[in-house]
């Protein structure tokens, strides 16, 4: 009879108790921490000087254990290969970011949407008086540190386990890495619902870049692009531009701006995230992307090895008859 929760010829949890386990670990000491630093670290800069660090080590080390305990692989196979390649694409995916949202401030700008009522603002609790490059430094490192620990556990450990998981008996690769892919992005997307001033149209935004955020992971197998776009997007868009980023006001960027024109195509209060101009962006983006690996990475494919388990414990026969569903 099969065992729902373990699978014996991989040793090891099926995939679905594996994500779980790993979100409940996640979000379980991210809660805690967050919870201590509250109360005995009243003053906010100190807090988020001592947050930082932390939330890095709950990133990283959360996948390791992840990684070693439940999934049985090494951690740089979720996405750190590092080499020149790695770097290139890390480098593609900043400017790629930047220009993506330099190009809907610009649409928006010429059409009268928005107008630039300042340079240098500062409007953040608790670092009013101080100038303007500390709250700008910290802001940037917020991100940074979003874009790390969102990509790795929307990107890395759920596409390789889900992936896993729906490649029933290692037979069906492709078909299940697209399906992880697709899952992922739609559970990317649904995390982010409950942000304030959400919208129908944002909603189907966030998955729509969870798509373009994902599709070079599950073209490369490495996390270098899904990092980079995920820093530059959101910098650029709230540091840079002063738009909220995914319903959040920024309090501090380069330019002050006052948002107009039509909610449905600017996002309104949520954001261009919240508006058809993302959307078109989400798909523009996927292609420059499509594009960069067909010049680059010959022949381009999808990176499917990550949707088979290749345990040096186990035999070719035994990872074939491997039965991992989810």
């Amino acid at each position: 009879m099969k065992n729902v929760f373990f699978n014996r010829c991989q040793n090891r949890l099926r995939s679905g108790w594996r994500i779980l386990i790993y979100f409940v670990l996640f979000f379980g000491i991210f809660a805690l921490i967050g919870v201590i630093l509250k109360n005995f670290i009243p003053v906010r800069i100190i807090r988020s000087l001592i947050s930082f660090p932390v939330i890095l080590v709950i990133t990283f080390g959360t996948l390791w254990l992840g990684g070693r305990h439940l999934d049985h692989r090494r951690f740089k196979d979720y996405g750190f290969h590092f080499s020149r390649r790695w770097w290139l694409n890390f480098i593609f995916g900043i400017l790629l970011g930047a220009l993506l949202f330099c190009i809907i401030f610009l649409f928006e700008k010429a059409l009268g949407w928005i107008k630039i009522v300042g340079y240098f603002q500062n409007k953040r609790d608790g670092y009013i008086e101080m100038p303007f490059v500390i709250p700008l430094i910290m802001g940037f490192i917020s991100f940074i540190i979003v874009g790390i620990f969102e990509e790795n556990t929307f990107r890395a450990y759920q596409i390789n386990n889900l992936s896993e998981g729906l490649n029933k008996n290692n037979s069906m690769a492709k078909k299940a890495l697209i399906g992880a892919y697709i899952l992922s992005s739609i559970i990317f997307g649904l995390f982010h619902s409950g942000n304030q001033n959400i919208t129908y149209v944002g909603l189907i935004n966030l998955v729509l870049l969870g798509l373009f955020l994902g599709l070079p992971y599950v073209l490369s197998g490495e996390l270098a692009m899904p990092i980079a776009l995920h820093i530059s997007w959101n910098s650029f868009q709230g540091l840079v531009f002063g738009f909220p980023v995914s319903g959040e006001a920024t309090n501090c960027s380069f330019i002050a701006i006052e948002q107009g024109g039509p909610q449905k195509w600017t996002g309104g209060a949520f954001g261009p995230e919240g508006g058809l101009i993302v959307s078109i962006a989400s798909v523009v983006g996927c292609i420059f992307v499509l594009l960069w690996f067909k010049i680059f990475q010959r022949p381009m494919s999808l990176f499917t090895k990550m949707a088979e388990y290749n345990s040096p414990n186990l035999s070719r026969k035994d990872i074939y008859l491997a039965d991992n569903s989810i």
